[in-house]
């Protein structure tokens, strides 16, 4: 670099005593948000010429021009190069159709030399919680995801008096925990790129923090043990209810059924002959016989003896009636059904 300079201030002084265009001085290059700018100063050893500007670029062999014949000390060259190229830029004075020498420097990817702008911070308390949301600068070419792979944010927050607090996170989103109600709360964010480079500090933005209106979770635990506690009790309830309920029905509406093998006996027709015979015939007359009691007395022994047989035979008599008219009533019986 010294020797660069050593050698312009040595081709000035020497354009001094000859016709010779002097180059511009002090080139430099600005790059802010993936934006690239050349610029430089007019030569020093001449005043009141109308000095023209002519620059270029080149990417591979090949030179390309940008600004030609420009009055203005700076070159554009946003729109022609890409954030992860390395170019050569050179320029040069022109007057009266006549130029200087170039004068060259080296330009390195502008994803490693640009400047990311500060970030802009809005803040949101809900509920005794900040959120806090993050909207990244923008750019000249591309966006920051396009560019860089790892993009996190790191958020200082203090109040007044107080140490500051970080918190380094990977979404532009955050609800920041665990903060004293109705306590103003001030914010500072920057954003990191790859770990290797970082953007501008944001301007400091201060938001008061709302009380909390959350339940103690000890709270809730105790409402919903006693909830599921009433609800067992209520449901046991209403079960013994319906279940007296029906007990009582069925005591006060008994539903008596004979077994279903009783009610088809009784209901099928008899498949015996004689049962039928038996169930269709009339009932039979029955017959008796009038008999007397009689009251014993008191008889000499001869008289006994003598009439003692009589009792006898007359008994057996009797038997033998009896039974033929037992046997003549079972022939009718049987004579009036098989006839049936």
């Amino acid at each position: 670099m010294i020797l660069t300079l050593i050698i312009t201030i040595l081709f000035c002084f020497g354009c001094v005593f000859t016709d010779e265009v002097p180059p511009p001085q002090n080139p430099r290059i600005k790059s802010e948000n993936l934006g690239l700018v050349l610029e430089w100063d007019p030569p020093q050893t001449t005043t009141g010429k109308d000095f023209r500007y002519t620059a270029e670029y080149r990417s591979w062999n090949l030179f390309n021009a940008v600004c030609v014949n420009v009055s203005s000390l700076s070159c554009d060259f946003t729109n022609v190069v890409t954030p992860f190229g390395a170019y050569t830029l050179r320029i040069r004075t022109e007057l009266n159709g006549k130029s200087s020498v170039w004068i060259e420097t080296e330009c390195e990817p502008l994803e490693k030399i640009t400047v990311i702008g500060a970030p802009n911070v809005r803040l949101q308390s809900r509920r005794g919680k900040m959120e806090v949301e993050i909207t990244g600068p923008a750019l000249r070419k591309s966006s920051l995801k396009d560019v860089y792979n790892k993009i996190s944010y790191r958020i200082r927050y203090w109040t007044e008096g107080n140490m500051k607090m970080e918190e380094l996170v990977d979404h532009s989103r955050k609800m920041l925990m665990n903060l004293l109600p109705e306590t103003r709360y001030c914010m500072e964010v920057e954003i990191f790129l790859d770990h290797t480079k970082n953007s501008l500090p944001s301007n400091i933005t201060c938001e008061m923090n709302t009380a909390s209106d959350e339940v103690e979770s000890w709270l809730i635990a105790v409402v919903l043990l006693v909830s599921f506690l009433v609800t067992m009790i209520t449901v046991l309830l209403i079960s013994l209810v319906v279940w007296f309920g029906y007990r009582g029905i069925r005591f006060l509406h008994p539903q008596a059924k004979l077994p279903k093998h009783f009610i088809q006996y009784l209901t099928e027709r008899p498949s015996s002959a004689i049962l039928l015979a038996m169930q269709n015939s009339a009932q039979p007359k029955e017959l008796y016989h009038e008999f007397s009691i009689i009251t014993a007395q008191e008889v000499p022994p001869e008289s006994k003896q003598k009439e003692s047989s009589k009792p006898t035979q007359l008994n057996a008599h009797m038997k033998t009636v009896h039974y033929e008219q037992e046997d003549k009533h079972e022939r009718l019986y049987c004579e009036n059904a098989l006839q049936d």
